[in-house]
């Protein structure tokens, strides 16, 4: 654990208490040892008065030990401690002769002091006191008001001499107190480098256990002896054994096939990854299984090596899986990691209240069956929140399966839904099982539910009331078990008014409801998503952008977002894609963002203005017609793919918002992204396809 600030000035308190105890008693004490010896011979000072000097230092200092353990205000304690040992120093250089004391470099000390544990102000501060009391010493000495003790044989100086070195003395405490800062800083600035570094060690470690513990494989961890040094549950659950039993145990005796020479061990961990081997391990009382081995080699910073690490993998029922069915390796591979549902974290980023609510509903709606309606603008994370809801569920081992309602054409959906049967329309040249009994036992997400025809809210009605629905073209019911997760950008309620959602169909989706918030309501998670885009698409683009400036950090939190979470995504991508060094600048920014907004709200999207179709052809007197590709479609689809970008950089990137600009429909707008080759390839080809595209839905 990192210390505070307070905690790091309290832990240099305590050191400065402990050095003035060690340097005022070998001082006081070598003192008194000298008195005594010369029996007070040529020396004026009472012993009284050093015996008082020695207990006062020693109760200031004790009593300051146990305040400095409750003392709220630091910063004020040091201040009082600093001008303590300012008056200590005086005190000493009194005893010592005065202005003729070899000891007025304590008072350099003193500064020092005061510039690593207050501010170079204190430090400045702290060197002025200590001219003005040395000063003081001299001048009330030289008046004669105080006893002059007589150490040594020290010659009286000539005045000139006396004023040179009095003035050096004095201006040798600022000169000191500046090279002391400059110095702290330096020194400040280090320990935080190394804070930092420790906080990112601490997260990788904390990442590595964690990874550790939750990963389906087993990984164990070797010297270059090949005994193990480390192993995650999986491996000891593997290996039937006690956790501690097997810290130190030779590899190759808990798997005998990983017995290897020296040579060999090395051989094997160079070899590449795609040779990896699988050998049989039999386990008392659980029979024999077939395990997957891969294995790389650890090397220090220095790049040598200081062990291995082995990678082990259960393929019992991958095999088992071939001998049966008489498939390929692949296929059976791709099997099994179809049946396994990945553990991935919510993705939920923020540490809002009103994302804190969002967590609240999501543990505490999880573990039931209810059917949850999310409602929010575009880019608001409904689906992710969906996600979250299944993955803390009693289903999530069982499959997710998101359908965008308003991105599958009309004649397609009630079969890309429900299913159909060979035959059951033209083109049905094989039966279809339908997106719900994909998600048979887990959870679909349907989202914009607004987007359902009317004639479709009623199948869904009787789905969400009896479970049960007819794929198309058959008479055979179908039972599912499965958990509905509605979402919308609008307001059903209004729907319902209009008559174009069912309010039969609105009352049985409006059970558990969330309202997610958009990005400009809650601001304070701007910088949290900033730092994870930007980590995000550094990695994505081979760069290293750390940080945004000032004025762009000030920019992107003034900024209104329209399409919420996903246009600042798209944002930081364009700022990651121009930039060339470690800091985003506002000229990185997408243009849009840099326009003044005359008319509009503060901060919020441009308005669309589609620009004017510029003329092509030359008048009949201007000479020949000029066409993209010779001909008129392709002049036509030239034109109208420049629309279409224009609308997306207006937008924001935020399809629904790019549509409406345009002034068509949602569902057309996503067809002629495809026509283009303008959508994301990495969503789903359902919900992406053309009409005409025959490939079924993967949820």
């Amino acid at each position: 654990m990192i210390p505070s600030v307070q905690e790091r000035l309290r832990d240099r308190l305590k050191a400065a208490l402990f050095l003035r105890v060690l340097l005022v008693s070998g001082f006081l004490g070598s003192l008194a040892v000298s008195f005594f010896r010369s029996q007070g011979e040529g020396y004026t000072v009472p012993v009284v008065l050093l015996l008082w000097a020695i207990a006062i230092t020693y109760a200031v200092t004790l009593i300051s030990a146990v305040v400095l353990l409750r003392v709220k205000r630091l910063d004020l304690f040091a201040y009082v401690q600093l001008l303590f040992d300012v008056a200590l120093t005086t005190g000493v250089i009194y005893v010592t002769g005065g202005a003729g004391s070899p000891f007025g470099f304590l008072y350099s000390l003193v500064v020092i002091a005061a510039a690593f544990l207050v501010s170079s102000a204190g430090a400045v501060l702290v060197a002025a006191v200590s001219a003005i009391a040395y000063a003081a010493l001299v001048g009330v000495m030289q008046l004669g008001l105080l006893y002059e003790p007589r150490v040594g044989a020290l010659p009286a100086p000539q005045d000139f001499e006396f004023v040179v070195r009095f003035s050096i003395t004095n201006a040798s405490f600022f000169v000191i107190a500046f090279l002391a800062t400059s110095l702290t800083k330096r020194l400040h600035a280090t320990e935080s480098l190394l804070r930092e570094r420790e906080a990112e060690r601490e997260r990788l470690v904390s990442l590595q256990e964690a990874l550790a513990r939750n990963i389906d494989s087993a990984l164990i961890t070797t010297d270059l002896d090949g005994r193990i040094t480390s192993a995650n549950p999986v491996a000891v659950e593997l290996a039937g054994k006690q956790g501690s039993s097997l810290i130190g145990a030779d590899l190759g005796a808990v798997f005998p096939p990983l017995r290897h020479t020296n040579t060999g061990r090395l051989s094997f961990l160079q070899s590449p990854e795609s040779n990896a081997t699988e050998f049989r391990f039999a386990k008392e009382g659980d029979g024999e299984r077939i395990l997957r081995c891969s294995a790389a080699l650890l090397r220090d910073t220095y790049h040598n090596p200081i062990g291995a690490l082995f990678i082990l993998q259960d393929v019992t029922g991958l095999r088992r899986m071939e001998e049966a069915l008489h498939r390929s390796v692949e296929d059976v591979i791709e099997a099994e990691l179809a049946s396994e549902e990945a553990v991935t974290q919510d993705g939920l980023v923020g540490t809002s209240p009103e994302m804190q609510r969002v967590r609240e509903f999501i543990d505490k709606v999880a573990r039931s069956d209810a059917t949850v309606l999310l409602s929010g603008e575009s880019g608001t994370g409904k689906e992710l929140v969906a996600r979250a809801i299944h993955s803390r569920s009693a289903r999530a081992n069982r499959p997710f399966v998101a359908v965008n309602c308003g991105a599958i054409p009309e004649n397609l959906i009630e079969s890309e839904l429900f299913g159909h049967v060979k035959g059951a329309f033209t083109g049905a040249v094989q039966s279809r099982p339908g997106l719900f009994r994909s998600a048979d036992g887990g959870t679909i997400f349907l989202d914009e539910i607004g987007e359902l025809p009317l004639a479709l809210q009623v199948k869904l009605l009787r789905v969400l009331q009896e479970r049960t629905f007819h794929p198309v073209g058959s008479d055979a019911a179908v039972t599912v078990d499965v958990r509905i997760i509605a979402a919308t950008n609008r307001s059903l309620e209004a729907e319902v008014a209009a008559g174009r959602f069912r309010e039969d169909l609105f009352y049985r989706l409006n059970v558990l409801t969330l309202s997610l918030p958009p990005l400009r309501e809650r601001r304070q998670d701007i910088p949290l998503l900033v730092r994870r885009f930007l980590r995000q698409f550094s990695d994505l683009h081979g760069k290293n952008v750390q940080r945004v400036s000032v004025a762009t950090a000030k920019r992107l939190q003034e900024y209104h977002y329209p399409g919420n979470i996903r246009e600042l995504e798209n944002i930081v991508e364009h700022a990651v894609a121009l930039c060339e060094g470690e800091t985003v600048h506002e000229e990185h920014l997408p243009e849009y963002m840099l326009r003044p907004q005359d008319g509009d709200a503060p901060g919020s999207a441009p308005t669309a203005a589609v620009m004017p179709l510029a003329a092509s052809a030359r008048d009949a007197s201007g000479g020949r017609l000029e066409l993209v590709g010779g001909n008129l479609d392709e002049s036509l689809a030239a034109y109208e793919k420049s629309i279409i970008l224009r609308a997306l950089a207006e937008a924001g990137g935020v399809k629904k918002k790019a549509a409406d600009l345009l002034g068509i429909n949602y569902r057309s707008f996503r067809h002629r992204l495809y026509k283009y080759g303008l959508n994301d390839p990495n969503e789903r080809l359902s919900l992406d396809d053309p009409p005409s595209s025959s490939r079924t839905a993967n949820g």
